[in-house]
């Protein structure tokens, strides 16, 4: 954790961009038995754009481009967790969890706490 904070925000902003690109490669991975992947399920597409949105709007705020009329941080953190909340909810889903799953889990949970301490991090002032 003592990294994540050393961290200034233009490397946090770029890790979250990074974190989401490699979340929407591992939906790609084998998640359960029998090769059932990501985009097996029905809302694949919608997680995807999602990732890929707040992705794009870290990389954008990380180069001083600005999106217009939306918080960037507050709505990057959400996005972001949404991410992690469809592979929890996919870890009960899925009986025959396979390494793919796991990896998904990893990235998401990083990208979710670094995307929320830089939202803490921008609300605070610090």
């Amino acid at each position: 954790m003592n990294y994540l904070k050393s961290m200034d925000r233009r490397e946090r902003m770029l890790a979250i961009a990074i974190l989401n690109g490699v979340f929407i490669i591992t939906m790609f991975f084998e998640w359960g038995g029998g090769g059932l992947r990501a985009w097996d399920a029905d809302a694949s597409w919608l997680v995807f754009v999602v990732a890929l949105i707040a992705g794009l709007m870290a990389l954008a705020d990380a180069f001083d481009y600005e999106v217009p009329r939306m918080p960037g941080t507050g709505v990057m953190a959400y996005l972001t967790s949404i991410t992690l909340w469809y592979v929890v909810f996919s870890l009960m889903d899925i009986h025959d969890q396979s390494w793919g799953i796991i990896a998904s889990l990893i990235v998401a949970a990083l990208s979710t706490i670094v995307a929320t301490m830089t939202w803490y991090a921008d609300r605070s002032g610090s």
